[in-house]
């Protein structure tokens, strides 16, 4: 199968300067960059399905295994705002436990 991609000239420059330099063809790092984007890309919509779910990022970084801080980032580069933990919620069923 033959893919034709149309790239911005410096792309090409830097993914043959590549090829080169590890003896590969250019299509295994458009290969391996493409596999990196979707991974990425992935994660980004895993966390923000979370994020809109309710979660807030320390729970959102727990469930996923990164640092809180990645989770935070991620969530203001796609623009979301940060969810409260449900502290009040969780006050509130102590209160009723003890009471």
């Amino acid at each position: 199968m033959k893919v034709t991609v149309d790239l911005d000239p410096k792309d090409v420059w830097r993914i043959q300067a590549e090829a080169e330099k590890r003896g590969v063809p250019a299509g295994v790092i458009v290969r391996e960059e493409l596999v990196a984007r979707r991974t990425y890309l992935e994660f980004r919509n895993r966390v923000r399905s979370r994020v809109l779910a309710g979660m807030c990022d320390a729970d959102i970084a727990a469930e996923l295994n990164r640092p809180p801080g990645t989770i935070a980032q991620i969530r203001r580069g796609m623009g979301l705002k940060a969810n409260q933990r449900y502290r009040k919620a969780a006050q509130a069923a102590d209160e009723g436990k003890t009471a």
